[in-house]
């Protein structure tokens, strides 16, 4: 009988800043993630920070087929700069069943390119760190760590006085405002997927995915205070 996987795993490809970041944050907030690129400098970099590092060329068929994409709950192709690359590496991922594929662009006409191949969710980091950064001084209790597509992103809430001592059945965020609580960080660990019963403690940093304007709407509801 195979062991019940109890975290959601990650294939980053390309450890760029953005892919090097993306493969932290994920981590930290209780992901496992398997970093991929053919530069050996920039694998090291965050050797210490991932679940597993591997220096490999993507472009190459039979290394992305032993590393079996469809195998993950998210793949990420992060290589922005050689288009080249980008483009063959992700024709791949795509023929090779990724589940959900989020690409980066570092033009309009590359990201165009990836939207029309199917990929899930195409992201200009730059661009969007600017927008994301405007919302957030205009939220500064949202804290948005992907955007997922138009409307829906990965959101940090550090939980409102009035979520504490409620078990997140009896808040109900999500038939009440279609968040979905991913995890929740507390005291330096994550517990990912936390089950309906779990009551949430003074300090905790909810993981959640939604519609921004929604979260607002919760953080400004009578249980939020």
């Amino acid at each position: 009988m195979k062991k019940k996987r109890t975290k959601q795993q990650v294939l980053i490809v390309g450890l760029g800043r953005f892919g090097q970041s993306l493969a932290r944050s994920l981590v930290s907030d209780g992901f496992e993630v398997l970093a991929v690129d053919s530069c050996e400098s920039a694998a090291d970099e965050v050797a210490n920070d991932v679940t597993h590092v591997m220096i490999a060329d993507s472009t190459d068929e039979s290394v992305l087929r032993e590393i079996g994409p469809d195998q993950f709950d998210l793949v990420v192709c992060a290589i922005g700069g050689d288009l080249q690359a980008s483009i063959m590496t992700v024709l791949l991922l795509k023929e090779m069943g990724a589940k959900y594929l989020v690409a980066k662009a570092s033009t309009t006409i590359h990201g165009r390119a990836l939207t029309k191949m199917g990929v899930d969710r195409v992201v200009f980091p730059e661009r969007e760190m600017a927008e994301r950064l405007a919302q957030d001084f205009l939220t500064p209790h949202l804290t948005e760590l992907l955007r997922v597509n138009v409307s829906h992103s990965m959101f940090e809430i550090p939980a409102p006085e009035g979520f504490v001592g409620k078990s997140l059945i009896d808040l109900n965020l999500r038939e009440r405002f279609g968040m979905n609580v991913l995890a929740i960080k507390r005291n330096g660990d994550s517990e990912v997927s936390p089950p309906p019963t779990e009551v949430i403690c003074s300090g905790d940093v909810l993981l959640v995915l939604g519609n921004r304007e929604r979260a607002v709407d919760c953080m400004d509801s009578d249980d939020a205070r």
